[in-house]
């Protein structure tokens, strides 16, 4: 490395490098975990019908959402292309999932961001100036879809989404 080299993380790297992170990883809206193992047949019509191309087949041929920098719009395309008695529609809300503010958020290091609640279309997560110094990202529950759009752009990796479904069970 040349002497004027630095080896401090570019943010480019940085940006990167936070994509490595496992992406979390859910039984789609309108199912569940029983619904999934009785009536999935592992023949991928609703990953090819996934606008989004969040979907993928697990290692049992199950069909699971792996959010990658991509959310759930809630489409129904692949409710629409499965032909076996996995999606309940009729399903409200599509799912439990709902997003989570770790402690790693930047506001609390003082450092301004609120890259989640641009992005956050039913506005679930917005900010909350009356917290000193920077403010504090406050999460409405009851607007999050759990589509998982803010994921991407927090630079912390400080939201994460949790499935209560999937408390205990392996994935």
């Amino acid at each position: 490395m040349p002497a004027n080299a630095s080896t401090a993380v570019t943010r480019r790297d940085f940006l990167k490098s936070r994509l490595a992170t496992p992406a979390p990883e859910f039984r789609p809206p309108w199912t569940d975990e029983a619904a999934v193992q009785a009536g999935c047949t592992g023949c991928a019509n609703c990953v090819d019908a996934c606008p989004q191309n969040i979907l993928e087949l697990d290692e049992n041929r199950h069909v699971r959402v792996s959010l990658r920098g991509a959310e759930c719009t809630f489409c129904r395309a692949c409710a629409d292309a499965c032909d076996a008695p996995v999606f309940d529609t009729e399903q409200t809300p599509p799912w439990p999932v709902v997003a989570e503010i770790s402690g790693t958020c930047l506001l609390a290091a003082g450092i301004a961001c609120q890259l989640c609640t641009d992005i956050c279309e039913p506005q679930a997560l917005r900010l909350d100036p009356g917290v000193r110094p920077m403010g504090r990202i406050r999460l409405e529950t009851a607007s999050c879809t759990g589509c998982g759009a803010c994921l991407a752009p927090c630079p912390n990796t400080a939201i994460t989404l949790s499935d209560p479904r999937m408390k205990g069970l392996a994935a």
